[in-house]
């Protein structure tokens, strides 16, 4: 264990450890020897724990760190009942860190944790830092965030804000100067409130994903009622009303909180309760929620089972919002189907036009959701032809009654120029659940000598795209990024494929290149032939 020692008058820590205790003996001395173990050094790191009224052993564990580690711990004792929000307000009160970071007794850091987020915050000047997290146990905590370390991560562009818990590094000075706190009037979720706050006032936000920093303990909330979980959704939809402007980045976080809280508490839970009036009191606080407050901008960035759910309940229909919860419940139910019309793709859910319900089709269309699997596997020229290959298809649909078309479009002016492309079939080309799409490949002979209107390519960047098309259904996309390996990428020789429409003497040359996103464009330039070499 390694002993810290004491801070000079005026120096500053690194971090002020706010540690939450309620019954948790068990496991609180693992935690305080993980911080104690820290490789930032324990002398630049202090801790404000808060007791409220532990009945087991946690306040002995506290007071004999405290005096085995002057100037290391402090801890306050309060009454039994204090809430986490007052707890950790007075704690951050107490704090002299340049940084704060929330933990409970049952939670521990990695070795490097504290290392490895301040010089991350550092570096990058980030108010807020989030270290990959780990169960200690069968709870779940969330991951999808910590795929990799970034430096500088778009709240809005990332999954940052479905981490929501307050196990972070936060800047002292930024918590302070936007007055931050955690609200002591809400039930439960005040660490939601804060720490949405936080990601919204912060200048910069980085990820450190390289190796576990916070291990998680198991969550310590009590009895949560379903009306009080429906009653968090709607005040934090309330807190973003009120730091962002209407638009798609306050839709974006306001569905996070529909999906993962609102959808836990009309669905799962609520089919798990056996108490029918705690059911009705969260259905129609729910229904007056997405009645008045959600805006339906939200609402469609939702999966379309739980759009549907929403509808409903909205409808005050709950008899079929809890059997549209106990369908999306079951795993063992097959995929729905889809229905083509007009070039819509509707999944067939319960209640697709059924005409007691009468809810409207848009409600069930996934058109704008459908994901095309495309790469390209060749890029060559022969004289004035392009020729691409490649393959490209809907995942959800077949490829029958296939339009595919590459476009190129002039990247000023927005002209286009449309080749068809060649099928080839291919019974070993799959989607990503094994299902045949044999006739996805592709091939395309672009002749640049002569366009639609009889002349040759104009001069200007034309960006390639590719116009999917299977059963009526088109969705476009950039060509390129998605590439095999042997797809040549480095050479770019101009190719000359005409002489000049509009300057005699002169000639058009092609020059293929890759944008820095991948993206395949081509150069046309008018250009003086160049020397023979005779």
């Amino acid at each position: 264990m390694t002993h810290p020692s004491p801070v000079r008058p005026g120096e500053l820590r690194d971090v002020t450890v706010v540690l939450h205790v309620r019954d948790q003996a068990s496991t609180l001395q693992a935690c305080l020897d993980s911080l104690l173990g820290q490789t930032l050094g324990a002398e630049r790191v202090e801790v404000v724990a808060v007791d409220d009224g532990s009945t087991d052993a946690s306040a002995s564990l506290l007071a004999g760190a405290e005096q085995r580690h002057p100037g290391w711990l402090r801890a306050g004792q309060f009454r039994r009942g204090l809430t986490t929000a007052e707890a950790r307000n007075w704690a951050m009160s107490q704090a002299t860190g340049r940084y704060l970071l929330f933990l409970t007794g049952a939670d521990r850091l990695t070795p490097r944790a504290l290392e490895l987020m301040v010089a991350s915050a550092d570096d990058n000047e980030a108010d807020v830092v989030l270290g990959r997290l780990e169960s200690s146990g069968r709870h779940t905590v969330a991951t999808s965030m910590f795929r990799r370390t970034q430096g500088a991560v778009d709240l809005y562009g990332s999954r940052v804000y479905w981490s929501l818990t307050p196990e972070k590094l936060f800047r002292t000075s930024t918590v302070r100067r936007c007055g931050l706190r955690f609200p002591l009037d809400m039930a439960f979720g005040e660490d939601q409130a804060f720490t949405a706050a936080a990601y919204v006032r912060a200048d910069a936000i980085a990820v450190v994903a390289d190796e576990p920093c916070v291990v998680k303990g198991p969550p310590t909330a009590g009895t949560v009622t379903l009306a009080q979980r429906v009653a968090l959704v709607g005040r934090m939809v309330a807190l973003l009303g009120s730091m962002l402007p209407p638009g798609p980045r306050r839709d974006l976080l306001v569905s996070r909180h529909l999906e993962a809280d609102l959808g836990k508490a009309t669905g799962r839970l609520l089919l798990a309760s056996e108490q029918p009036a705690d059911r009705e009191r969260a259905l129609h606080a729910a229904a007056e929620l997405l009645r008045d407050a959600v805006p339906q901008s939200a609402l469609a960035l939702l999966p379309r089972p739980l759009a549907v759910r929403y509808a409903l309940i909205a409808a005050g229909r709950y008899a079929e919002a809890e059997h549209m919860a106990a369908y999306e419940a079951d795993t063992s139910r097959p995929a729905p189907k889809k229905t083509v019309e007009n070039g819509r793709v509707h999944t067939l859910l319960p209640y697709f036009r059924d005409p007691s319900v009468g809810l409207p089709d848009e409600l069930f269309d996934i058109t704008d959701k459908m994901t095309v699997n495309q790469q390209l596997t060749g890029a060559r020229w022969n004289g004035s032809l392009l020729l691409l290959d490649g393959h490209a298809f809907f995942e959800q649909l077949s490829t029958r009654e296939r339009a595919t078309k590459v476009v190129l479009r002039h990247r000023s002016t927005g002209a286009e120029e449309r080749f068809s492309v060649t099928a080839r079939r291919d019974e070993t080309l799959v989607n990503s659940k094994g299902k045949t799409r044999a006739m996805g490949r592709f091939s395309a002979r672009i002749n640049l000598r002569q366009m639609s209107d009889g002349w040759p390519l104009r001069t200007g960047i034309w960006d390639v795209h590719l116009a999917v098309s299977f059963e009526g259904v088109t969705q476009e996309v950039r060509l390129g990024r998605r590439r095999s390996e042997d797809v040549d990428v480095v050479s770019r020789a101009p190719v000359v494929f005409a002489p000049s429409a509009t300057t005699p003497g002169h000639e058009l040359a092609a020059t293929p290149f890759y944008t820095p996103e991948g993206d395949l464009s081509l150069e046309i330039a008018e250009r003086l032939p160049l020397p023979s070499g005779r």
